[in-house]
């Protein structure tokens, strides 16, 4: 026998044991069988502080509270004093009788044209859940805006 033959020969055999070992695994598994995956409690995961930045629920939960902070964080850019061009001021918008494209101002019109936007205004359709447009219009209704200078307070400073 030459050594090219005896090389197969011992492939072959080493491939059989192989082959045989993973047989007797797949019978007797080493890993033991998953477990049930389930999600963790929200208690939990609002611990993390990403995700309450994330979810903009670091001043509250919901409420005009949130609706402030979603409204520095995707409003205030364009609808503030000192933005050239931008939006109009928000003020007391729920006082004026008409908003700029020619609708009435009720709760509806201004959650659509949050939505949809306008040939000068983005649309926020796919960026705020209906919660998020709840709050936002909680806070345009009853208390915007603040004054520039002072942006709302971050909840997690502590002065020293």
């Amino acid at each position: 026998m030459n050594w090219r033959t005896s090389r197969r020969i011992g492939a072959a055999a080493f491939f059989a044991a192989l082959l045989a070992a993973g047989g007797a695994m797949a019978q007797n598994p080493i890993i033991p069988p998953p477990v049930e995956w389930k999600p963790a409690d929200p208690a939990q995961r609002y611990l993390q502080r990403s995700i309450e930045i994330y979810e903009f629920r670091r001043a509250a939960r919901s409420g005009p509270e949130r609706g402030k902070e979603i409204f520095y964080f995707k409003c205030w850019m364009c609808h503030n004093d000192f933005a050239k061009g931008g939006g109009p001021r928000l003020t007391g918008l729920f006082d004026r009788p008409v908003l700029m494209s020619g609708k009435p101002v009720n709760e509806e019109n201004v959650r659509s044209q949050i939505r949809d936007g306008s040939d000068k205004m983005a649309a926020y359709k796919y960026i705020l859940e209906e919660a998020d447009l709840n709050d936002l219009v909680s806070f345009l209704r009853e208390k915007c805006c603040w004054i520039d200078d002072e942006p709302p307070l971050n909840p997690r400073y502590i002065a020293r």
